[in-house]
C-alpha cells in the first residue's frame, strides 16, 4: 500500500524543519507556482524569440543627419533649408553645410572624414566609376544653363566668346566643371578668353559693374540670383543657345528646354523671345550606407519640396528616376516602382520607421504565439487534472483490497490511512474552478469507508466476544 509520502518524510525531521519544509512544499504544490512555471515558461520562450529576432533588427535612425548645398545665394542652399525644416517636423536634424558646388560636396560625400551624408549633385559633373560608393534618390529639377551678358556685349555662339572676360563658376562647382567642357568644345579657353572662376552671384555683380562681360552658371528657377536679370533695368540679357540640340546629342547628360517668351516676368515681358536652354538634372547624391529610413525620409521631402513642378516641369512629375548619374540606392527603386513603404502612407514617420524595424520581431512572435496559446492553456488543465487524478491509482488500491478485509482491525488500519488519504486530498492545490474533482474524488473514498465501516460495525462484536471468551477460558484454567 502505498502511503502519502509527505506525511511519511516529515517524521525524519524537527517542528521546525517540518514547518519551513511544509512550506517549500506547499508552495511548490500550488497551483498559482504551476500556473508561474507554464505561462511563465511560455512567456520566457517568447522574449528568447525576441531577443533572438532583436539581433536583426536593423539600428535606429540617427537624430541627425548632414547635406552638403551650396553657395548661400545658390538654389541648392535654399532648397537644402527647405529640407531640413521638413526633417525638423520628424523629429530629425538635418545640418546644411556651404561647399563650393557640385564637385565638393562629391568630395565630401566620398571622404570618410567628413560627416556628409547626402548632397544635390548637377549632372554631368562625375560618373559612378569615379564614386563607386555614392548612390543617387533620384532626379529633383531641371537646372537649366544660365547665360548671362552685358546687353552692349553681342555674339550669337559660344564661339564667338573669344576675347571676352567669361565668368565661368567657383573653382570646384557643377558649373565650372561642365561649362569648361563646353566652351573648350567650342574652342573657348584661357588662351584666348579671360576665364574667370566667381560664383553667380558675384559674378552677375561683377557684370553689373562692368567687369565681367559672360556669366555662366547652373540653377534651378528659384535662385535669386536669376531677379538680378529683372532688376537690371536692361544692363543684363539672357543668351540663347540656337544649337541646343546639337549638344544634347554630345553630351547625354543635358536636355533642351526652352523658356517660353514672358515667362519669368509676364508684366515686363521678361524674356522678351522664347529662349533656348540646356539643363542638366539636379540629383540628390547620398552614401550607399545612409540608413534606409533616412533614404525614405529624403524620398518624402523630395516629392513634397518639388512636386508643384516649375516653368520646365509640370506637377507631379519630379522627382523621378530617369537622368540619375549614379545607379539608384534599393529605397529609391522600390519608391518610384511602388511609392513609399506602406506603413509610412498612413502613419507618422516615427511610428512607421519604429514597427518598420520591428516587424522582423513579429515573424516569431506570431509563429509562436498561435501554438502557445493552443497548448498552454491544455497543458495547464492536464497539469490540474493529474495533480487530482493521481490520487485514484491510490483508491484503486485501497478498493480492491478493501473486498479482501476479513477482520475490524484490518478494517480499521485501512480506514486510518483511507482518512489520511482525504487530508492529503484537501491539501492538494487546484482552482475553484477544479474543486469539483476534489469533492468527487472525496466522495469516492468515503464510499470505500463505508464498506469499511460496514465490516468494523459486523466484526467487532464478534471480535470481542471470541476475544472474552478467551479470556474467559484462560482464566478458568488458572
Amino acid at each position: 500500500m502505498r502511503q502519502n509520502k509527505a506525511y511519511v518524510c516529515l517524521r525524519r525531521y524537527t517542528p521546525s524543519d517540518i514547518l519551513s519544509g511544509m512550506r517549500i512544499l506547499k508552495f511548490f504544490k500550488s497551483h498559482h507556482t504551476m500556473s508561474f512555471f507554464i505561462y511563465g515558461g511560455a512567456a520566457c520562450l517568447l522574449a528568447a524569440a525576441l531577443w533572438l529576432a532583436y539581433q536583426y533588427v536593423e539600428p535606429a535612425p540617427p537624430s541627425k543627419v548632414t547635406i552638403a548645398s551650396g553657395g548661400p545665394t545658390g538654389a541648392y542652399y535654399g532648397y537644402a533649408r527647405e529640407y531640413a525644416a521638413f526633417f525638423a517636423k520628424h523629429g530629425i536634424e538635418l545640418e546644411v553645410v556651404e561647399s563650393k558646388g557640385s564637385i565638393d560636396n562629391l568630395d565630401l560625400l566620398a571622404d570618410p572624414d567628413n560627416p556628409v551624408d547626402a548632397a544635390f549633385v548637377q549632372g554631368g559633373v562625375s560618373t559612378p566609376e569615379q564614386y563607386p560608393d555614392l548612390r543617387s534618390l533620384g532626379s529633383l529639377y531641371y537646372e537649366p544653363l544660365w547665360i548671362f551678358h552685358r546687353s552692349n556685349v553681342s555674339f550669337t555662339m559660344l564661339n564667338d566668346l573669344k576675347g571676352m572676360r567669361v565668368a565661368i563658376g567657383a573653382e570646384g562647382s557643377g558649373t565650372n566643371h561642365v561649362v569648361k567642357k563646353l566652351l573648350a568644345q567650342n574652342g573657348i579657353t584661357e588662351d584666348n578668353a579671360t576665364l574667370i572662376e566667381k560664383g553667380a552671384g558675384s559674378a552677375v555683380s561683377d557684370m553689373l559693374n562692368d567687369q565681367v562681360d559672360v556669366v555662366f552658371f547652373f540653377s534651378g528657377v528659384g535662385s535669386g540670383v536669376i531677379d538680378s536679370l529683372r532688376d537690371s533695368g536692361g544692363v543684363i540679357r539672357l543668351f540663347s543657345v540656337e544649337r541646343s540640340p546639337a549638344y544634347v546629342r554630345s553630351h547625354r547628360y543635358l536636355q533642351h528646354l526652352v523658356l517660353p517668351e514672358g515667362a519669368l516676368d509676364i508684366a515686363t515681358n521678361l524674356p522678351d523671345r522664347d529662349v533656348n536652354m540646356l539643363a542638366p538634372s539636379a540629383n540628390l547624391v547620398v552614401n550607399k550606407d545612409l540608413h534606409p529610413a533616412i533614404s525614405y525620409l529624403f524620398l518624402l521631402a523630395a516629392k513634397e519640396i518639388h512636386n508643384d513642378g516649375d516653368i520646365f516641369a509640370m506637377p507631379g512629375t519630379q522627382p523621378n528616376n530617369k537622368s540619375t548619374i549614379f545607379p539608384l540606392t534599393e529605397e529609391a527603386e522600390n519608391y518610384y516602382k511602388s511609392g513609399p513603404p506602406l506603413l509610412m502612407r498612413y502613419m507618422p514617420y516615427t511610428w512607421a520607421v519604429n514597427f518598420e524595424r520591428l516587424k522582423i520581431m513579429l515573424i516569431p512572435l506570431l509563429t509562436l504565439l498561435f501554438p502557445l496559446f493552443k497548448i498552454t492553456p491544455p497543458a495547464y488543465r492536464w497539469q490540474i487534472r493529474r495533480r487530482i487524478f493521481k490520487w485514484y491509482k491510490d483508491l484503486k488500491e485501497f478498493d480492491l483490497k478493501a473486498y479482501d478485509i476479513e477482520t475490524a482491525e484490518e478494517a480499521l488500519a485501512m480506514r486510518e490511512e483511507l482518512d489520511e488519504l482525504g487530508r492529503a486530498v484537501m491539501d492538494t492545490s487546484v482552482p475553484l474552478s477544479y474543486l469539483d474533482y476534489i469533492y468527487s474524488l472525496k466522495i469516492h473514498i468515503r464510499m470505500i469507508q463505508d464498506r469499511l465501516d460496514e465490516v468494523i460495525k459486523a466484526q467487532l462484536p464478534l471480535e470481542r466476544a471470541v476475544g472474552d471468551s478467551v479470556s474467559e477460558t484462560k482464566s478458568s484454567a488458572s
